[in-house]
């Protein structure tokens, strides 16, 4: 045979070899790389950061176990972002930015978050800063890519990160306890009215609360006012807190932004707006580190496309303007930065977790994941109640009525405790036997064995998901893989898509909601 013709033949014989699909995301950060070396530190802002209190009790080891990936701190430009597949957007948890409502995430900045992460094909992962203050120390430190949180441009520290052009403007304004006017018809006296403030100069010798870290602080002592000494507000306070200390009458007044105060005062009475602040609107930017270019780039493009648009004038109204909308965040009892709630069922999914030494939080994104939590949910393939049990699953598992939320909580909550336990015996990490846990939940354990045995036949990892058994689990769903397979053809995307989402809403519920 000539020579031309056997590379030709071989040529053609590798390219008919189906190749090993790359995992998901190639260098995700819940991907741990055996033998590979720490990445390197990056420097912190002010000095070393401070350790984390370690955790006490069964749940915040699981906790931490779980979502170790989100204290990694790492830089890298919008490339590095690529190549990680995720993108982590630093934030706070207010009404208006970042908050759960009924087990999902929300916010106005959630959402531009969201819609960054879509454009540029990355996953999202929102980081709560514990202050305002913290935001730009932990950007530089590599806690985050990006600062989305409504930061003023002339907020502290703001000369030390790169902002965008502004996204949001609004002026500085001065909200009071609202004048209590007589009603006819009544025989009580009312409450005597506050004085009607007609200038700045009248808040002198006065209670005026102001978050030190806010633009609105450096303003006020800009304007040199006699007697006017702002009270700084505690930095976990949100503005949210400041006029709920006016209301109460713990403080004269308080300064906060406009567009806040607006919204606040759309669902409640007992407040007003007496002055503005002097110096015109204050911007809000987006802000990244200022070594990466690109990512800025990348970011004023989005604004510059997108800004005042259709889609981010709707976004706006949903959490600005639209009263039912905004009413029913504020007043329902499923926000978890309101109440600590996360489900209906809470009492029981804490019950239940604490049974089978699974962390509640987890149990409840999971249960979101199969039904949204709808009691009554039934899926197209016969899949019914909370937690989507098939009825032949339901009376395996002892669970007499699958549409009785308890019931199938707790039926739901045991079997994942049991197939976490399924895998101790073998060298798996807790975060991984976990991982093993939902994937077995969704596919059966028998496809997950499956998963398991193809990938160390890979060269991959047998004992952990993300980058190994989930690459082999994808393989699962190729005829030249399942033919083999003790247990067959396996849906495996629907397994990794899975599996990753409740580890994605996991995390989210981890940053948002008590133990």
């Amino acid at each position: 045979m000539r020579a031309s013709t056997v590379a030709l033949f071989l040529l053609v014989v590798v390219s008919c070899r189906e190749p090993l699909p790359p995992p998901p995301t190639p260098i995700d950060p819940r991907i741990d790389l055996a033998g590979a070396p720490p990445p390197p530190p990056v420097p912190a802002f002010g000095g070393p950061a401070a350790e984390p209190a370690a955790p006490q009790t069964a749940q915040e080891r699981f906790a931490l176990a779980l979502t170790g990936h989100r204290r990694k701190s790492y830089t890298g430009d919008l490339p590095d972002l690529r190549t990680r597949g995720v993108v982590r957007v630093l934030t706070r948890n207010n009404s208006t930015s970042y908050f759960l409502y009924k087990g999902v995430e929300a916010g106005f900045d959630y959402e531009l978050a969201s819609w960054i992460a879509d454009e540029m094909k990355v996953r999202l992962e929102m980081v709560v800063a514990p202050t305002q203050r913290e935001l730009v120390p932990w950007l530089l430190d590599g806690r985050g890519d990006i600062i989305l949180a409504g930061l003023s441009t002339s907020a502290a520290r703001a000369d030390r990160v790169h902002f965008t052009r502004p996204y949001l403007q609004t002026p500085w304004v001065v909200v009071v306890k609202k004048a209590v006017t007589e009603k006819k018809g009544k025989s009580k006296k009312p409450t005597p009215p506050p004085p009607t403030l007609a200038s700045l100069e009248e808040l002198a010798g006065k209670d005026v609360l102001v978050k030190p870290s806010s633009g609105a602080m450096k303003r006020l002592r800009g304007l040199e006012i006699p007697g006017l000494v702002p009270r700084a507000a505690k930095e976990t306070e949100e503005s949210e807190d400041l006029l709920d200390e006016v209301g109460e009458g713990r403080a004269f007044a308080c300064v906060i932004e406009e567009r806040i105060a607006k919204v606040e005062l759309l669902h409640r009475g007992d407040l007003e707006i007496a002055l503005t602040l002097p110096g015109g609107d204050d911007d809000a930017a987006l802000a990244v580190r200022k070594e990466d270019v690109l990512l800025h780039e990348f970011l004023e493009k989005f604004l510059e496309q997108n800004h005042k648009g259709t889609r981010w004038n709707l976004t706006w109204r949903r959490y600005h303007a639209w009263k039912d909308e905004t009413r029913a965040v504020r007043n329902d009892e499923l926000r978890a930065d309101r109440e600590g709630r996360i489900t209906p069922w809470d009492e029981v999914f804490r019950k239940v977790g604490t049974e089978h030494d699974v962390d509640w939080r987890l149990l409840a994104a999971q249960c979101y994941q199969e039904s949204r939590f709808d009691a009554q949910a039934r899926s197209p393939f016969g899949a019914i109640g909370v937690m989507q049990f098939l009825p032949t699953t339901a009376k395996e598992l002892g669970c007499a009525d699958p549409f009785e939320p308890k019931a199938a909580i707790t039926c739901g909550g045991r079997y994942v405790g049991k197939l976490a336990k399924r895998y101790t015996d073998d060298d798996v990490a807790l975060k991984d036997r976990v991982r093993f846990a939902l994937a077995a939940y969704n596919a059966g354990p028998g496809h997950l064995d499956d998963a398991r045995v193809l990938a160390k036949a890979q060269g991959l990892d047998h004992n952990r998901w993300f980058g190994n058994v989930e690459t082999a689990m994808l393989l699962l769903s190729k005829p030249r893989y399942y033919e083999t397979a003790a247990h067959g053809f396996a849906r495996g995307d629907e397994t990794v898509r899975y599996v990753s989402e409740i580890q994605t809403r996991y995390d989210a519920y981890v940053g948002l909601a008590q133990p």
